[in-house]
């Protein structure tokens, strides 16, 4: 797998051979697609990072730091240490929910979430984004989920737009306006 953009682009990413689900090139392309104005100078928050390619295609298009969240690490420091980025990086090695607490009112620009598909997860990390008040006014979140998962909305994240690539969908919400 490879970086698609950006000061990195074409640089090689390494992906365990099982245990995570690797976000396709064109899927972050189409990503980038959409929230590329909002990605320079970015807090980025990578939920569920796996090999962390979301947050390191961030970096290289631009984003001023990275908080990687992921319960098995091992092959996102391999990535970090082999990318060597300038920008500010935070690792924690924890199931997402003790994470995203321990994050409690830290402001992020954008925000990617690809929870394992099938554990209910989306909905319960929805709302503790909310919960813990992690998106900056303005902010996006980007949620990758299976196609067919109804996403509900929160109080406050509402989606507004969507795109379906195979069995993944993604999501793309903000705060709401009240």
């Amino acid at each position: 797998m490879r970086i698609v953009g950006g000061t990195w682009k074409g640089r090689h990413i390494k992906v365990p051979r099982k245990g995570i689900r690797p976000t396709k090139s064109i899927v972050r392309g189409a990503i980038f697609d959409v929230i590329g104005d909002k990605i320079a100078d970015a807090e980025v928050l990578d939920i569920y990072a796996g090999s962390g390619a979301l947050g390191l295609e961030a970096i290289s298009r631009g984003a001023k730091s990275c908080t990687f969240v992921e319960k098995l690490p091992r092959i996102l420091y391999h990535n970090i240490k082999t990318f060597s980025p300038r920008q500010s990086i935070v690792v924690l090695s924890s199931d997402f929910r003790p994470a995203l607490k321990k994050l409690k009112d830290q402001k992020f620009d954008v925000i990617f979430a690809d929870p394992p598909y099938g554990k209910r997860y989306t909905y319960k990390t929805l709302m503790l984004i909310e919960y813990y008040n992690l998106l900056r006014n303005g902010g996006i979140i980007v949620l990758e989920h299976a196609t067919g998962d109804e996403l509900e909305a929160t109080d406050s994240l509402a989606p507004f737009k969507s795109k379906k690539y195979g069995d993944t969908q993604l999501s793309f919400l903000r705060h709401r306006k009240h």
